[in-house]
């Protein structure tokens, strides 16, 4: 990327004002002191290229007065009220190409989101342009639209791919283009701060990691947008697979089944037959299958003439006896189940209050620990084995038969926490006996409930007329046969769910087969490489601009997150003096550059720094900083200072650097018709 001009056109009640510069490959600096307009040029860079987020907000707010209220000329003598202003960007890509950007500040007829797009110079050239285009930015489709959406064409026009990534939502997105951006260029308000502090954050998950491994080309990007494609995918997996699940026991306790073979987390099913509904019996459960077979073979027995009272009062006493007895049996086994569960009970909340008990300890011990560690010596009296209650020692407090020695502190800690696993064992192999039982108990009791009223109709059948026909016949066949359609349908729905549940086993085997061919360690042997050389251009940058605020043996840059740390931990800017942390930025800034180039990596080769000498960051230190800038050669550098308002400084700061300078003398808005003067 490579700015060639820009120019400020501003109509006022009493003519045009405005500014027109130019830049060069290589290291250009704008020169003004305070107050001249040289943050008004930044900025209208900025906002030209649509990257305002970068000064904290959207549209011509973010932009100064002058560029959208009154002109001041000259200064602090009179003023003009803006009617209409707009600026002129002309860029380059790689390729030689050249576009005109034009976006409105202050305009009548038009909002500051609509850009218009020139092919060719049109500042200085209008017979160049070859094809006019309108776009808009900062609104839905600006980063995405293929015909209107302005960072979607600028990402075209200057070659720029940027990687899809998981928001904390969860959701796949791009970068968008004005992330990026805050990786090359720093405004001197808020930029200096910290590294690409600028940047908007849109709820992207590890964004400034992204923004690194994007910029250095890491293999570990691709491995890792491929890891989150494919994570993502698993999640939207997990739901659709806990949906069919949840149908599926939803069928399971609706016709009084344990569903089997399937658990409500995807897994590998080789066979599909061993997932089934198990109809639940007193003493064995039948697959649903063979209890539909059951219900027909009883149906069978039915003849289509309705017999009478009598005809079936033989076959309805063998009937109610055998019912009689097994509604004994059950609720024998019911009345001896309930104690068990009582007693199972009080296990179980025994032990969970054991549970409690260790972690109140656990907790108690962890608390002396820390405060020992952070040196606490007072008030902490079984650190010294002395009894906190008298003060005594505590084995004179044991009985002189018992030969116990009190265990230290982290042996402690360690025996609480195995007594804690060991009791959420117990806790858990509880809770599941228990549930067992009461799901026993349960169907007892739906049994007994079935069985009585089943005797009650048999009873009242046996006392009628024997001429009149059977009754009960009559609703066991209706019983009977509203039974075998609704577990004919149960069948049905249940295979319907299983033929569903077949491309998502597909569909789980690939995505982990898939996974287990990514590589296991983050970086590749190339991404070593490139981090090593990133690592070694920030030292030798620091060293060079006179960091003295750690060992330069103790600064990585981290491997988690490729940001620089130092004794393989700490945030170097925490270990740094306030002016030490911005020559670190420098010193970054300018390294990813430098790593980019040397690996081809995706950096646009492009830095535009405003104001950079902050803090008090000496004049050898800024000097070094621009000797080191006027290096590249082939990319292009844009460096805003005031030079401390003194020729000497800038001077002594230059020297011996080949650069291209824009003076702004007085301010950067003046006349620029006869008119006005």
């Amino acid at each position: 990327m490579k700015i060639n001009k820009i120019k400020i056109e501003i109509n006022t009640e009493n003519g045009i004002f405005g500014a027109k510069h130019e830049f060069s490959k290589g290291l250009n600096i704008v020169r003004g002191d305070n107050t001249t307009g040289k943050s008004s040029l930044f900025q209208s860079i900025i906002y030209a290229l649509g990257f305002e987020e970068l000064l904290g907000g959207k549209f011509e707010k973010t932009l100064q007065s002058v560029l959208k209220d009154k002109v001041e000329y000259p200064r602090n003598n009179q003023y003009f009220n803006i009617i209409q202003s707009y600026i002129y960007l002309v860029i380059e890509n790689q390729s030689k190409e050249i576009i005109t950007i034009k976006r409105g500040v202050k305009t009548s007829s038009r909002k500051s989101q609509l850009i218009d797009i020139y092919f060719g110079d049109y500042i200085d050239n209008h017979d160049s342009i070859t094809e006019e285009r309108q776009m808009w930015v900062h609104d839905k489709g600006g980063a995405s639209d293929e015909t209107f959406g302005f960072h979607k064409f600028l990402c075209e026009f200057l070659d720029i791919k940027l990687p899809k990534v998981i928001t904390y939502n969860g959701d796949y997105t791009n970068i968008y283009l004005q992330q990026l951006a805050s990786t090359f260029i720093i405004e001197q308000k808020k930029g200096w701060s910290d590294y690409f502090i600028t940047s908007p954050i849109y709820s992207i998950r590890d964004l400034h990691q992204h923004l690194i491994e994007y910029l250095l080309n890491l293999d570990v990007f691709d491995n890792n947008e491929k890891r989150e494609e494919l994570n993502l995918r698993k999640s939207k997996l997990n739901n659709k697979w806990e949906k069919i699940y949840n149908e599926l026991k939803y069928l399971a306790d609706k016709s009084s089944s344990d569903l089997v073979g399937i658990k409500v987390e995807p897994e590998i099913i080789n066979d599909l037959n061993t997932v089934k509904l198990l109809y639940k019996k007193e003493n064995h459960n039948i697959k649903i299958e063979d209890y539909l077979k059951e219900l027909h073979n009883q149906l069978a027995t039915y003849t289509q003439e309705v017999k009478s009272v009598g005809e079936n009062s033989e076959k309805h006493e063998k009937e109610l006896e055998e019912k009689q007895n097994i509604l004994n049996k059950i609720s024998l086994n019911y009345d001896l189940l309930l104690p068990d569960i009582s007693s199972n009970s009080e296990k179980l909340r025994q032990y969970e209050n054991q549970y409690s008990v260790i972690l109140d300890d656990l907790r108690k011990n962890k608390g002396i620990q820390k405060l020992s560690n952070l040196g606490a010596k007072q008030d902490i009296k079984t650190l010294e084995n002395i009894c906190p209650t008298c003060s005594q020692e505590i084995k004179d407090l044991l009985p002189s038969d018992i030969n116990h020695i009190p265990m230290r502190l982290d042996d402690n800690i360690k025996y609480l926490e195995s007594q804690l696993k060991m009791v959420e064992v117990y806790i858990i192999g509880q809770k599941s006996l228990l549930e067992e039982k009461k799901k026993k108990a349960e169907l007892y009791k739906s049994t007994a409930q079935k069985l009585r009223s089943q005797i009650r109709n048999l009873k009242t059948e046996l006392v009628e007329d024997s001429r009149l026909p059977s009754t009960l016949e009559i609703q066991q066949k209706f019983s009977l046969e509203q039974r075998i359609i609704f577990y004919t349908n149960t069948i049905e729905k249940f295979e319907k769910l299983l033929r569903i549940l077949k491309p998502l086993i597909e569909e789980y085997t690939y995505l982990e087969s898939e996974i287990s061919k990514l590589p296991k360690l983050k970086l590749s042997m190339l991404d070593e490489e490139k981090v090593k050389n990133l690592e070694s251009n920030f030292v030798t940058y620091l060293e060079k601009f006179g960091y003295t605020s750690k060992s330069f043996n103790s600064i990585k840059i981290s491997r988690n997150n490729f940001f620089p740390i130092v004794d393989n931990l700490y945030n170097i800017k925490f270990d740094s003096s306030a002016s030490d942390f911005i020559r670190s930025i420098w010193a970054f800034t300018i390294s990813l550059m430098k790593t980019s180039v040397e690996f081809n990596g995706n950096h646009p080769q492009f830095l535009m720094l405003d104001e950079p000498k902050q803090q008090d960051a000496s004049l050898e230190s800024f000097k070094m900083l621009l000797k080191e800038l006027a290096k590249f050669k082939e990319q292009q550098i844009i460096v805003f200072a005031s030079f401390e308002n003194s020729d000497k400084t800038f001077n002594d700061s230059t020297a011996s650097i080949n650069f291209n300078l824009n003076q702004i003398d007085e301010t950067l808005i003046k006349p620029i018709t006869k008119d006005i003067a």
